[in-house]
């Protein structure tokens, strides 16, 4: 772990864009942690890869701090872990992405244009691959089509409220290897209560992979007459942010899950 998280701990955050085919620009906010000071000493960085459609919040430039009330995950992983790139929309397509173009090899591309800056600078960081929701597509797929191309340096893959299309055979298979490929792990992490991509609905995929359900009694029981995907539900593990990315990097950094069911 690059730093311990202290009443005293904040993140720089800077937004960027890259070139990433011929004509097109894709943005990205990077969040490093305040403490760092030789970006080659840096051994992790996590790549995010994030839901709906694909739009991220721009990067407020400079030092920030955790506020009251909702842990940030950017900031919280750049705090605990060294360094967070989250990637959003490339400049031909400002009005967001589909599921579709998430599995197709305009958006691979793009992300490994924005993580050969990102390696250059932190040349000896090992990648986590983040998907939370419709972007566990992402980070399936594209783990899988640029794990020869990241070689070592692509160390696993964390799934966050993921849909059953994330568990594409032919994305899973590559990141399981074949004879000569070690096998990337990959963590599956759910909420029993989602209300926006149910849990039953992953519950057997994830079964094969390193998995750890949530549960939080003070969330309501799901309705499958409503969804709720919103900020404080349990798709984005509402009230238990913290427990769960604190839960994400002690995976990374031991290979061991912890169950984390809360009762009121």
């Amino acid at each position: 772990m690059w730093c311990i998280h202290s009443a005293n701990a904040a993140w720089i955050e800077t937004g960027a864009e890259v070139e990433s085919r011929p004509g097109v620009k894709t943005m990205y906010v990077v969040s490093a942690d305040k403490n760092i000071t030789d970006p080659k000493a840096v051994k992790n960085m996590v790549l995010l890869l994030t839901g709906a459609a694909g739009v991220i919040p721009p990067a407020t430039n400079g030092i920030r701090e955790q506020k009251p009330g909702r842990v940030a995950l950017r900031g919280y992983f750049a705090e605990n872990f060294g360094v967070l790139v989250a990637v959003g929309l490339p400049s031909d397509q400002p009005g967001g992405i589909t599921t579709q173009w998430r599995e197709g090899s305009e958006h691979t591309q793009d992300i490994i244009k924005v993580m050969e800056v990102m390696l250059k600078q932190y040349p000896a960081a090992r990648i986590t691959v983040l998907g939370f929701s419709n972007g566990c597509r992402s980070a399936a797929s594209v783990s899988a089509a640029a794990r020869k191309r990241w070689g070592e340096s692509l160390q696993n893959v964390v799934m966050l409220s993921c849909s059953k299309e994330a568990f594409n055979e032919r994305w899973i298979s590559a990141l399981d290897g074949t004879k000569g490929d070690k096998k990337v792990p990959m963590l599956v992490v759910h909420h029993k209560r989602d209300n926006c991509l149910a849990f039953e609905n992953i519950e057997g995929q994830a079964k094969w992979h390193d998995f750890i359900a949530v549960d939080d009694s003070k969330q309501p029981r799901p309705n499958p007459v409503t969804m709720d995907c919103g900020n404080g539900s349990a798709h984005v593990f509402g009230g238990k942010e913290d427990k769960v990315y604190q839960a994400v990097i002690d995976w990374i950094n031991t290979g061991k899950t912890t169950e984390l069911k809360y009762e009121k």
